[in-house]
This record gives C-alpha cells, sequence and structure tokens, in this order.
C-alpha cells in the first residue's frame, strides 16, 4: 500500500495500520517505521497499539521537503506500507521544535529552530487527570493557557502517578488522587500490566496536543515512586511493554523532554535506572533530551551520567552555589527543578503537603539560580500534585512573569556568572558578559568594580522585581578605591531594597 500525505515541520501526524496481529497480545505486537529525508535524514520510530486491530506511527517533520517512509512488522499481517510525506513550513510561532543543548554554549538549551529557551518550568504532576472525569471538560485548556500568558514555558508532569500521602483525608473537590482513570487495565492494587488503558491514553494525547500548540514543553516523568502506584515488575515483559509504548506513543512530539523519574533517589538499584534510560534511548529515534530527577549518587558515576543531557536537581538551600559547584564539574544545563513551594491563598500554613513558603522567597531563589546560570521551575501548593485548584491566582504568577520577562531581554546565554565585581557584599548576584551588559539581583544598593567600562558610557536600570516598574539610572556615582580601581555606586530606589540591576556599557 502506498499512501501520500502533507504535514507541517514539527507537526505530528499519524500513519495508520490496520491488520491482524500474529502475537496473543496486540500490545506486545513490534512495528516500526523508517523516515528518510531528501536531505539525507533518517529517522526510525516504533509504533503502537490504538485499539481495534488499529495501530499508529506517529511522526512529526524536522526538516522541510519530501520524506519517503517505510513501515515493517514482523508481527501484524498487512502492516507493510510505503509512503510520501511533503513537509511544508510551520506557522504556529509558538512552536520552535525539539529542545537541543547549546554546541556553542553548553551551559544553555537551544531548540531546533536556533532560538535559545530560558527554562521558566512549572510543577503539575496531575495536569493529565483534570479533565478525565469530565469529557467536556476544558479545565486543561485554562489552566495550560493561564500558565503560558504568565511566561511558564515547560510543564513537569507524570504519565502517571496514583495519590499523594498527605492528600488521603483531604475532600473529594480538587482532589485528583487517584485519578478518574488507570493507566493500565484493572486498578491499583489489581493492575493487569499487559493492557494499557486505551482510554486513558485519549486524555493524555488532548493534553500533549494542547501543550504542544502553545509551545509548552512536556517534562515527562516516566515513573515516580512515592505516589503509591503499583508498577511491573523491573526488566519484565510488563515493564518493557510500559517504557515502550510511552516512547512510542509520544516521542512525535517536539515539546517532549523525558526524566526517567521523579525524585529517583528512591531507587536504589543504579544499574537498574542505567539500563532502563539507555532502554528509552534505544526507542528514540528523535532523541529528545533525557534527564534524571534528584539523584545525586547517579550523576556521580560517569557511565550513568554520560547517558543523560542535562542536570536535574531538587536544591532547597545554597542555590546560587549549588549551580556554580556543579557547572564547574561539567559543562551541561543545570536545572534545579524543586526549590520552594509557594504556600495557598490563604498564606502562611495552606499548604496541601505541609511545606511552604511565601512566594517572595521562592522568587528571590529563582533569582539567585538565574543569576549562576542556571534555570528553574515554580511550584505552587494548589496545582504541583493531586490538590489542585486552578481558580486562584497566586501572587507567584505575576513575580514570576517579571522574573522571565527580565532574563529574556537581553542574551543571557552569553553570559556568565561575574562575581568578582561585587567587591564586599555577598547580597548581591551577577550574570554577565564583561564589558558589554550586565545583570544583577540586589539586596540593598550595591559597589560595582567595573573595570571595562574605562571611558565608555553605560546604560541601566532597576527593575522592581514585585511590580515590574523600572527606573532608569542617570548617572551612577563613581569613585576610586586605594587600589585606585573605578568603583560605581547603584542605590536600590525600591522600599524594599530588593530589585534587579540591567547594566549595558556602550560601544
Amino acid at each position: 500500500m502506498f499512501q501520500e500525505k502533507i504535514a507541517a515541520l514539527y507537526q505530528p501526524i499519524e500513519i495508520e495500520i490496520r491488520g491482524k496481529f500474529k502475537v496473543e497480545n496486540p500490545f506486545m505486537a513490534s512495528v516500526t517505521a523508517c523516515f528518510s529525508a531528501a536531505s539525507g535524514a533518517k529517522i526510525q520510530i516504533p509504533g503502537f497499539y490504538a485499539g481495534a486491530d488499529l495501530w499508529i506511527i506517529r511522526f512529526s517533520p524536522n526538516v522541510l521537503g519530501q520524506w519517503q517512509y517505510k513501515i515493517y512488522s514482523e508481527d501484524i499481517e498487512g502492516a507493510e506500507i510505503s509512503g510520501e510525506i511533503m513537509c511544508v513550513e510551520n506557522h504556529n510561532k509558538n512552536i520552535h521544535g525539539t529542545l537541543t543543548i547549546s554546541k556553542d554554549n553548553p551551559y544553555h538549551f537551544q531548540c531546533e529552530d536556533g532560538s535559545y529557551h530560558f527554562m521558566n518550568a512549572y510543577e503539575c504532576d496531575w495536569l493529565w487527570a483534570l479533565d478525565m472525569a469530565n469529557p467536556d471538560g476544558n479545565d486543561v485548556e485554562k489552566l495550560t493557557s493561564k500558565i503560558k500568558s504568565y511566561g511558564f514555558n515547560g510543564i513537569i508532569m507524570n504519565v502517571y502517578a496514583h495519590r499523594c500521602g498527605w492528600s488521603n483525608d483531604r475532600p473529594p473537590a480538587n482532589n485528583y488522587g487517584p485519578p478518574a482513570l488507570y493507566l493500565w487495565e484493572g486498578t491499583n492494587e489489581e493492575p493487569d500490566h499487559t493492557q494499557m488503558n486505551l482510554k486513558f491514553f485519549e486524555y493524555y494525547d488532548k493534553v500533549m496536543h494542547a501543550l504542544h500548540e502553545k509551545g509548552i514543553y512536556a517534562h515527562i516523568l516516566l515513573k515516580v515512586y512515592n505516589k503509591q502506584v503499583n508498577w511491573p515488575e523491573k526488566y519484565s515483559a510488563e515493564e518493557d511493554l510500559y517504557f515502550k509504548y510511552i516512547v512510542s506513543r509520544y516521542q512525535a512530539f517536539p515539546n517532549v523532554v523525558w526524566y526517567f523519574s521523579k525524585e529517583a533517589y528512591y531507587e536504589t538499584d543504579k544499574e537498574y535506572m542505567n539500563n532502563r534510560i539507555e532502554y528509552i534511548r534505544g526507542l528514540d529515534g528523535y532523541k529528545r533530551l533525557l534527564s534524571h530527577h534528584d539523584d545525586k549518587e547517579f550523576y556521580e558515576v560517569e557511565k550513568y551520567a554520560k547517558n543523560l543531557d542535562f542536570y536535574t536537581a531538587q536544591q532547597h538551600d545554597d542555590h546560587h552555589y549549588h549551580v556554580l559547584y556543579e557547572k564547574k564539574k561539567k559543562e551541561w544545563p543545570i536545572f534545579n527543578s524543586e526549590f520552594g513551594y509557594e504556600f495557598g491563598p490563604k498564606g502562611i500554613g495552606d499548604t496541601t503537603h505541609g511545606i511552604g513558603q511565601v512566594a517572595e522567597v521562592v522568587l528571590h531563589r529563582a533569582y539567585d539560580i538565574a543569576c549562576a546560570g542556571g534555570y528553574v521551575a515554580y511550584y505552587y501548593n494548589y496545582t504541583a500534585w493531586d490538590i489542585i485548584n486552578i481558580e486562584h491566582d497566586p501572587i507567584g504568577y505575576k513575580y514570576f512573569k517579571t522574573f522571565y520577562d527580565f532574563f529574556t531581554s537581553f542574551e543571557w546565554w552569553n553570559m556568565k556568572p561575574c562575581p568578582e565585581i561585587s567587591l564586599w557584599s555577598d547580597s548581591i548576584r551577577c550574570l554577565g558578559n564583561p564589558g558589554k551588559e550586565y545583570a544583577l539581583f540586589v539586596k540593598w544598593h550595591c559597589l560595582l568594580n567595573l573595570v571595562e567600562v574605562g571611558d565608555k558610557e553605560m546604560e541601566a536600570y532597576w527593575l522592581d522585581i514585585y511590580t515590574g516598574e523600572k527606573v532608569e539610572v542617570k548617572e551612577p556615582k563613581k569613585s576610586r578605591n586605594v587600589i585606585n580601581k573605578d568603583l560605581y555606586q547603584f542605590e536600590c530606589p525600591f522600599e524594599s531594597q530588593i530589585g534587579a540591576l540591567y547594566i549595558k556599557i556602550k560601544d
């Protein structure tokens, strides 16, 4: 059978294969497609079972022009299909292709279209569960649109999580643990790990499409150890099926970033995790970025770390210096995905799991991380886990929008931590491209050693990190110290005496 299709650049399309399976379990039937572009690019992708003797290959072209493909299977009668796909321009300006590591700036992320990505992610582990009990609901659309509007460009979420221990006594309103649909057939107490729940994946597909169309990257946690999930036995055929099914079904979405697990330190068998990571990589024809959440022991072993693309941690103290420390050990992006939990609408003490901080503390930590050249994820107590309230807009939303807009207003990827420009204060964090521009997080005023300025003029402004107000610095005070270095004093104009400072040296 020969087919012809048209697809937009970076947009997933589906190729259907109908036939009779030769194996007892259709989920175990293997089908593979090989795609070749006129440019010489090649991608090999496994398919997945979609029910009623239907298998699907999902493919998203990443090169313009003509593609040819062939589909084959030893397990499915009638699976032999060939065809052509014409890849045309993508007109969705939100979509920039898969996330990569910049070759020129290896501490930073770069999209496939060449644009740099300032990772400002948002934790919402149960996002996929929001509309499962209400087929006509649009809570996923509401929340993702809101998140997008506040500058968040990634969502951290599980494939599946069952329940948080701290939410057992919570009322059913806004409680999504356990979710309305189970990942496998059966129940969490008596699962059938040989049969994926296709209804569950219909909803997950909707979430993935919603994120993709908005240009929000899906940071997918393939496992989670502390959310009461009854996982398949390690190394079993059922576990292989699980990983293969997820990777086969979702790798064509260019906005995918894989993580073996959330809080992977719960798994003591590091060889097992490394084996599974290699298995995932072998299935992914696109080679999407892959990381490992918060397992310091795993990162310390070179044969394990080499299978990962960037460092992901939950670091709750020494936020600035932790990024600096990790960057010295290896040139790759550092992502602190968990460093604070903003309180709920009732203020201090209003938490879902007993831990929380005021929004200002969470924000300060984010600036600490970003000024070390790291990346962040935002947590709100009532959307991060299985207790989800999408109606309330926490103050942190506006704070992080200002944060994102500030750092993306200049070429942060060409900047590095510059602690040397601050002489005596540990209350200043500086990211800079020496002699050209600087971005600082300042508590109180600051005295800066800008030896590169010389006789050049500078432009500068203060940013109120809470309100977004900008105040131009007309002329900083200048003096010389005992070693004849030019010092510039910038006094914070805001009542809080806390702000971000941007300085640009004129040519």
